[in-house]
């Protein structure tokens, strides 16, 4: 029992505690093989050590031998930052939403301002108005009263849940990503770009309805990158993704 890092290093050990015993049986083996080469038509003691060698080979073979650790396909997501904006980049003022005229109020006099280099994160159960706060500050929906100032060459990558539902589903994601980024003319440049979210091979070519929901996400994941943005507004980016595509998610937030 114990949590997920607690998992890890024991994981880690175990693959460790594999690789030694790989590389002893190798070494092992190939020191038998070297004896029987060079003695199994020598003396006939030479020679009886030498078949007795080759049994036990045999022997080990069949039992069983230990395999080589082999790494997962690992994931490099990144965000390349794209430049630097004078301060405030974002300025809220007095703002208050409804989303009806006699609806309840979702914010209230809001005032803040977010920089480059803030960091935030939006904690708080399901429908307290986490999505609706990101959608005003990338002007989805417009304030019932105050002000939301951008600096206007600021670009914003936002990651929402519904994402994937933009998705073209007739498309592969190759296909996709190529209409969506019409500059690029080469696929092979493309491949690349979308292989670094471990999209490769038929995955890169088979319609995007055919993929699961964790594999439609990295699709999203991977045009979000493409868009090359000062900010990152990232709403459930972890829904559908595994263990490893977290871990790197996280790292490659915590270097942009």
């Amino acid at each position: 029992m114990g949590n997920y890092d607690q998992y890890v290093k024991t994981w880690l050990e175990l693959e460790e505690n594999q690789m030694k015993w790989f590389h002893w049986e190798q070494d092992h083996i190939a020191h038998m093989k070297n004896y029987i080469a060079r003695f199994g038509h020598g003396s006939a003691k030479l020679t009886q050590q030498a078949q007795s060698k080759e049994k036990t080979l045999q022997k080990m073979t069949a039992s069983g031998l230990t395999e080589r650790v082999m790494s997962d396909k690992t994931l490099s997501f990144s965000f390349p930052p794209r430049g630097k904006i004078p301060p405030p980049v974002i300025m809220v003022q007095n703002v208050s939403f409804k989303y009806t005229k006699d609806g309840p109020c979702i914010y209230n006099n809001l005032e803040f301002g977010i920089y480059l280099d803030t960091q935030v994160a939006l904690v708080g159960p399901n429908g307290v108005g986490k999505s609706t706060l990101l959608k005003l500050l990338t002007e989805e929906l417009l304030p019932t009263d105050g002000t939301i100032w951008k600096h206007s060459p600021v670009k914003i990558g936002h990651y929402h849940q519904h994402l994937q539902e933009q998705l073209d589903l007739d498309l592969s994601p190759l296909e996709y990503k190529m209409k969506c980024d019409p500059e690029i003319k080469e696929k092979e440049e493309m491949r690349k770009i979308i292989g670094r979210y471990c999209l490769t091979g038929k995955q890169l070519v088979s319609a995007v309805q055919n993929l699961s929901d964790g594999q439609k996400h990295q699709v999203c994941l991977a045009w979000l990158a493409w868009q090359n943005s000062h900010m990152l507004f990232l709403d459930k980016p972890t829904n559908h993704l595994d263990i490893e595509a977290i871990d790197t998610l996280a790292d490659a937030i915590n270097e942009f």
